[in-house]
């Protein structure tokens, strides 16, 4: 039972922040920015937030930045658009590190190009 409602709180804290990211917060370099998954702490105090940024290097740190800029914001959105007990602390992270981006892009050419295996 307990479960179910961590999950049912992480995807009303993902909405929201999806939807906050896309049509609150206008701030052009957060374009293109899709909250993949949402870790709700068990005692519901802390929030892990992961983003798929499409930018890689750089710019990609400096989303990040500005993401963790906006979390007093997000966090008092939250507060008044969800209805919970305590509002959660929240921690942005990127959803896939340069390495493993890379990693993935190759595996994709890899089946694009029908050899799955390293060769």
């Amino acid at each position: 039972m307990e479960g179910r409602r961590y999950e049912r709180v992480s995807e009303a804290i993902r909405l929201e922040i999806t939807e906050m990211i896309a049509y609150d917060l206008e701030d052009p370099r957060l374009a293109g920015i899709e909250v993949t998954d949402v870790q709700v702490a068990p005692d519901m105090k802390k929030v892990a937030v992961s983003v798929h940024i499409p930018a890689q290097g750089e710019e990609a740190e400096k989303i990040i930045e500005v993401l963790k800029s906006t979390k007093s914001y997000i966090r008092k959105e939250l507060a008044s658009r969800i209805d919970l007990f305590y509002t959660p602390e929240i921690y942005f992270n990127s959803s896939l590190n340069l390495g493993s981006r890379e990693r993935v892009q190759n595996i994709l050419k890899r089946i694009k190009r029908g050899r799955p295996k390293d060769q």
